[in-house]
């Protein structure tokens, strides 16, 4: 009946339809870089905010599906809006500045603000296309830094912020992909890097109020050796740890693993740019024994040209929950972290318990940490979890992270977790 079903929605489906977010929290997402802790926090804030103006305004347009000259609009159903770019917000302590960009006072009111004073008013209009964070995120929830400048009709999907050694830029999956936050990670990175050597400290920042919502994750990162790992071996080794920690030795399948598609053919120089489908896979065992690597290769191999050519399990679940007729809210709920209990068997079997992602990007790059949620969160009824393994390669570099929720909610334990990964492939 499931089969046959979703076989006849799909005939159906709207050619794209974006459906793995809801603008929730659970869909933010951080990446940053090692950058010295800047003297002057006010300047800093700012050439941080024109810095990622001008990212915005380069690389919009050429991600498909993913405009990026936008925010966030929560009125509507969910969805994007527009925007000039000309408005930014800056979180200091409780209170949110918002103001526009180019405003030569704007120096004036937060230098104010990092005194003492209230922040002047802000009468309504076009809203925040960024939110810079001065103070110190805690690494743990630093992806959701954008969500300060948020209100009850929604905010902005960018953030800017620092993340103890880190210098970090938030975003959220309805907008952009992990390509797409990886370039604005670099030229961000790469804009910023030149900083005045004269420039005097100023004032210290207050605490940052904690963001509504928030969820904690565990972060660990590593610098890789070149060539980084490739992510089938990857993926085989997580599948044979999975099933260990499982603790079901009988069991005839490692849990669920999701690793991203690029959809499209190899020589389509679009490819990396579109948004992404998962393929997932398992590795199977028999009497506690895994399958040997060549079968499980051969098998996630032609699994994932099916995803690449929107013909694999995933696409073709994606294709039949667009043509569903109910409201796009309640499909993107059902799909995300927080989908109603009735769906966690299936999600359990298509999202699994990793998530083992490599973004290549083609432009230079430091040292990135990447951060986002799994798409299983501990809790009382399921406190295993879940994680999500990135690894960003620019062609001369990687980095790779692991960022969990459960067995491997604690720094300890994912850093336990990544070097025994590591240590298989």
């Amino acid at each position: 009946m499931l089969a046959a079903g979703i076989a006849f929605a799909e005939v159906w489906a709207p050619p794209e339809l974006y459906l793995a977010s809801d603008a929730e929290a659970d869909a933010d997402t951080f990446m940053g870089h090692r950058a010295p802790a800047p003297r002057a926090l006010v300047a800093d804030a700012i050439r941080r905010a024109h810095a990622a103006r001008t990212a915005l305004r380069e690389l919009d347009g050429q991600l498909p599906e993913q405009p990026l000259a936008v925010t966030i609009d929560r009125t509507g159903g969910g969805g994007a809006r527009p925007n000039r770019l000309e408005v930014a917000a800056f979180a200091i302590g409780r209170h949110c500045v918002v103001a526009r960009l180019d405003d030569p006072t704007l120096a004036t009111q937060l230098a104010g603000v990092l005194d003492g004073a209230n922040p002047p008013p802000h009468s309504p209009g076009e809203p925040p296309f960024v939110c810079v964070a001065i103070g110190e995120e805690p690494v743990a929830t630093a992806r959701h830094g954008h969500r300060r400048a948020w209100t009850g009709r929604g905010g902005p999907w960018l953030g800017l912020g620092r993340a103890g050694e880190l210098a970090v830029v938030s975003t959220c999956h309805l907008i952009v992909d992990g390509y797409g936050h990886a370039r604005l990670a670099a030229r961000i990175a790469e804009l910023t890097a030149e900083v005045a050597d004269d420039e005097r400290a100023g004032p210290s920042a207050p605490p940052l109020a904690p963001v509504a919502d928030a969820v904690a994750l565990a972060v660990v990162w590593r610098a890789l050796p070149y060539p980084t790992p490739r992510v089938i071996p990857l993926a085989y080794a997580a599948g044979r740890l999975l099933h260990r920690l499982a603790g079901r030795r009988d069991a005839r399948f490692s849990p669920t693993l999701q690793i991203p598609v690029a959809r499209g053919a190899k020589d389509d120089p679009l490819r990396l740019h579109r948004r992404v489908v998962s393929a997932t896979t398992a590795v199977q065992f028999d009497r506690g024994e895994p399958e040997p690597f060549e079968v499980f290769e051969a098998r996630l191999r032609a699994s994932i040209s099916r995803e690449a050519a929107s013909a694999g399990l995933v696409s073709r679940l994606l294709a039949a929950a667009r043509a569903v007729p109910v409201p796009l809210a309640w499909k993107r709920r059902g799909i995300g972290a927080k989908r109603p209990p009735w769906l966690d068997r299936f999600a359990e079997v298509i999202g699994g318990r990793a998530l083992l992602s490599r973004i290549a990007i083609d432009v230079p790059a430091p040292h990135l940490c990447a951060v986002s949620s799994p798409s299983r969160l501990a809790s009382a009824d399921d406190p295993s979890g879940g994680c999500v393994i990135t690894i960003i390669d620019d062609g001369t570099r990687g980095t790779i992270t692991l960022c969990g929720s459960g067995a491997t909610g604690t720094v300890t334990q994912a850093g336990a977790f990544l070097d025994e990964l590591l240590a298989s492939v």
